[in-house]
């Protein structure tokens, strides 16, 4: 068995770099562009798409054709979900029997805990993004139909709707969510939408079991997510309003500025919609959306990061470790150590592979290492904020081609994620019978 899941992860980024290169040849077709376009901003907009980033360097809404849109819409929508998931889920249509490997590798993309009810679990899943996304383009339809042509509005409503729930920051607005910045509607929204999808979907699965009485607890994974996701929002929210004061966007109500910064501290946890323009905003601001960003969202969600849970355990084990306790504890239910080892990697890996890119763009790119660091955690995050280029487009669109192509590695090593595309590299290690004499070592 341990010789099977050497597949999953390799298999998953395979599938996501095969899915990248079908949008980049559809996406450099005439009737998708309103211009020509060149080979490496067709790859980049289709890996920011797949990988449900939301990093641009073509304006959405002015150099792609309702047809291009449509496109990139699609992209979003598997690479929120996933290939796997969405290939298997026709197949369980068709009533095609599903073997064993195709559920490890389903397993792996969905971030599921092991394969019993696996194919119950995909069907809920798919029908509740369906549904979801649905009800928010419905509810984003009813605000947009009074601000734009009918038909305009219907297709702006679908696209931010899929682009909101798989965490992706795509608009057709040039300026992104900017106009909306007083429409507190739209933000609710969208918020909703982004928060849906950033928190899994094995939580809302663990929370509709829960609310129709067939579990009688949720489970220790359910509410460490829900508990970590609302401490975030509300320390990003607080946060903003400490570090932005005196700067340009304290200006704004007092109103008006709660529902600004409630938005980018949902929106930096991976979604990246934007309706300040952050290129104003104070250096700690930018610091904090930054942390908020490589923290994330939530396992086997549409969301990147490090993951919630991740900095939780984290967190929770250098306090019980100082505290001077052996066990880490979380809602009465202990750790193993294996996970705890698991975040650590997890969490070093990220810090290694963020520095040596950044060093590396510093390097050849010779531009604001603020700006250019901001941008590695947003590509690397999956999220899509940027400080931009004057032009209402990422910062990364004056990069080099060299540059464009370390960001696009690295929105694909964040959606695939770090651990597991080490692992689709270099393989898993097996495991020795040989067990050696403990070392010493000074710490």
């Amino acid at each position: 068995m341990s010789g099977l899941n050497l597949f999953p992860p390799r298999i998953v980024l395979i599938s996501y770099l095969a899915l990248i290169l079908i949008g980049t040849l559809l996406l450099m077709l005439p009737f998708s562009t309103t211009r020509d376009i060149s080979f490496l901003d067709a790859l980049f907009t289709a890996t920011s798409a797949v990988t449900v980033t939301g990093l641009i360097v073509l304006d959405t809404g002015k150099d792609f054709t309702p047809i291009g849109q449509f496109i990139i819409l699609l992209l979003i929508q598997i690479g929120g979900l996933g290939y796997m998931t969405f290939t298997t889920f026709f197949l369980v249509s068709l009533r095609r029997r599903i073997g064993l490997k195709d559920r490890l590798i389903l397993a792996e993309a969905l971030n599921y805990p092991g394969l019993h009810g696996l194919v119950r679990f995909l069907r809920r899943t798919v029908v509740f993004v369906l549904l979801t996304e649905l009800l928010g383009a419905v509810l984003l339809f009813l605000d947009f139909v009074h601000k734009f042509p009918l038909g305009e509005s219907i297709f702006y409503a679908i696209f931010h709707s899929i682009s909101a729930f798989n965490n992706a920051g795509f608009s057709v607005f040039s300026n992104n969510l900017a106009d909306f910045k007083d429409d507190y509607y739209v933000q609710l929204v969208v918020m909703t939408l982004i928060i849906l999808g950033g928190l899994g979907f094995f939580v809302i699965s663990d929370l509709y079991f829960y609310f129709k009485g067939e579990v009688r607890r949720l489970s220790t994974h359910t509410k460490l997510v829900l508990s970590m996701s609302g401490i975030l929002i509300i320390l990003g929210t607080l946060g903003l309003f400490f570090t932005e004061y005196g700067h340009k966007s304290y200006e704004l109500p007092l109103v008006e500025r709660f529902f600004n910064y409630l938005f980018m501290s949902v929106s930096a946890r991976t979604a990246g919609f934007n309706t300040l323009d952050l290129s104003q905003m104070s250096e700690s601001s930018l610091f904090l959306i930054m942390i908020l960003m490589f923290i994330g969202a939530s396992p086997g969600g549409t969301g990147g990061g490090i993951k919630t849970t991740t900095f939780a355990v984290i967190l929770i084990a250098v306090i019980r470790y100082v505290r001077g306790e052996d066990e880490v504890v979380i809602f009465e239910r202990k750790i193993r150590e294996r996970q705890i080892h698991r975040a650590m990697v997890i969490l070093s890996l990220s810090t290694l592979y963020i520095t040596l890119i950044n060093f590396l763009l510093d390097k050849f790119e010779e531009k604001d290492f603020l700006a250019t660091f901001f941008e590695v955690v947003s590509s690397f995050s999956t999220v899509g904020l940027s400080l931009g280029n004057g032009e209402n487009l990422s910062f990364v669109a004056e990069f080099s081609p060299l540059g464009k192509i370390f960001i696009i590695l690295t929105m694909i090593v964040g959606r695939v994620g770090i651990l597991s595309f080490m692992i689709a590299l270099i393989g898993k290690e097996r495991k020795s019978a040989l067990k050696y004499p403990e070392a010493r070592i000074l710490l």
